[in-house]
């Protein structure tokens, strides 16, 4: 029977002596309990911060974020409803980054020396200094603790989210829409104009190539292929590849003009006949320099007649005759793409002229316009929409910690970058669809 009792009775002998272990309330002399209550937003403290360093990176940094991200102090605030005073004694701020690891020192956080007496019967205030440039970017966790001259302890829980300042995102950000940018021009028209502008190079390098013996048939073929690299610097993609096929059938008739030269050596004609046959060669040149294909159809006609009234192509001499089919040949491929019909103006061009004409500006005032000022406006303003909500989205949303993984948040930015033209591409669709 004693064992039953010592059974049940040593367990709530145990107890009691527990409770009565426990560390007593704040008291005073005249052991009256002392009261010290933490108010809301101190029993926790929860804090979103900036390490930002220059003028321009904090100037950025209130303009992103909201005050309280760049604050340099937090007021811990209590009710003392105590009788007397409290004196805080040697206060401890301990936290520890929970990505990096890394633990802030003394110089980072702690409690401001001149407010460490809690006067009685008042709502009073302890400042926690923040110095953010000693905090790495990063997710911190600790606690604040107080000791007071009573002998007791308070525990205040510390989460503090540390982010780097906005200046470096920005750029960063900022250059990654331009590659993207730059990869959607490159993928549009600028492969269009690199291909061009090697259609170019090839067309310079078949004139240097050619046989031709003239000086002036290469200056007047080496002086239309500048003017079509001209026209690909302006990413006149369409006209500068028409203007390419039309000078490979100068140089045709050119090549053939000279070999004509070449059989009038080797079989002399009249007098006459021969001064006739190079004066329309001469003109066929002259043509050739002015583009003007049609006129110099017209003289191959007439030089094919004169060498068909010498008998030239009825003795045999193939060559010559081949050699004037082949540059007539050239002259219809020319002829022909000059003449092909021009596409009918859509809807929306008929509509746009309308809004010119009657606004009363010419032409050359709404190219002008649109070249100078409103497509770099737009261009520039697009830039910045995609900047400012890529930013929003990886920095100031999201970015509480942002910093702490630096390959990782800054590589994210810049894949955001290269993926933005996606927005502009879309945009430029809806717009497309909405002309037709």
């Amino acid at each position: 029977m004693k064992q039953w009792l010592l059974t049940i009775l040593l367990p709530l002998v145990l107890l009691q002596n527990s409770a009565l272990a426990q560390t007593p309330p704040l008291t005073n002399s005249d052991n009256k309990q002392l009261t010290l209550l933490p108010l809301e937003g101190t029993k926790q403290i929860r804090l979103n911060l900036v390490n930002c360093s220059g003028w321009l990176d904090c100037a950025l940094a209130r303009v992103f974020l909201p005050t309280s991200a760049y604050v340099d102090s937090r007021e811990l605030q209590f009710d003392n409803q105590t009788p007397r005073d409290i004196n805080v004694l040697h206060p401890v701020v301990v936290a520890q980054g929970e990505i990096t690891g890394y633990q802030l020192n003394t110089s980072a956080t702690f409690i401001s020396p001149n407010s460490q007496i809690l006067p009685a019967n008042q709502i009073v205030g302890i400042n926690l200094l923040l110095k953010r440039s000693e905090m790495p970017p990063d997710h911190y966790i600790g606690a604040v603790y107080l000791n007071f001259d009573t002998g007791s302890r308070l525990t205040l829980p510390l989460d503090l989210n540390v982010r780097s300042g906005p200046l470096v995102p920005l750029l960063v950000l900022l250059l990654g829409v331009i590659l993207g940018r730059l990869m959607q021009y490159v993928e549009k028209s600028g492969g269009a104009q690199a291909e061009a502008l090697k259609e170019v190079n090839r067309l310079d390098l078949d004139i240097a190539d050619a046989n031709l013996e003239n000086k002036d048939d290469r200056k007047i073929l080496s002086d239309m292929s500048n003017e079509v690299r001209k026209l690909v610097f302006r990413d006149q993609i369409d006209a500068a590849m028409s203007q390419i096929e039309a000078i490979r059938n100068r140089l045709e008739i050119l090549l053939n003009l000279q070999l004509l030269e070449e059989k009038i050596e080797e079989n002399p004609l009249d007098l006459k006949t021969e001064e006739l046959a190079r004066s329309q060669i001469e003109k066929i040149r002259f043509c050739i320099s002015q583009k003007d294909d049609i006129l110099a159809d017209e003289l191959l006609e007439n030089l094919k007649t004169i060498f068909d009234n010498t008998g030239t192509r009825s003795a045999g001499n193939l060559e010559v005759s081949r050699s004037i089919d082949n540059a007539q040949a050239a002259t219809g491929r020319l002829i022909k793409t000059e003449s092909a019909p021009l596409s009918k103006p859509t809807m929306a061009e008929r509509l746009q002229k309308l809004l010119v004409t009657l606004s009363g500006l010419s032409d050359q005032v709404r190219a002008e316009a649109t070249l100078w000022f409103i497509k770099p406006l737009l261009s520039l303003a697009l830039l910045l929409t995609l900047t400012g909500v890529g930013l929003n989205s990886f920095y100031v949303e999201n970015g509480r910690t942002f910093g702490a993984r630096p390959f990782t948040d800054f590589l994210g930015l810049i894949l955001w970058g290269l993926s933005a033209d996606v927005a502009s591409r879309s945009l430029s669709q809806m717009k497309d669809k909405a002309s037709q």
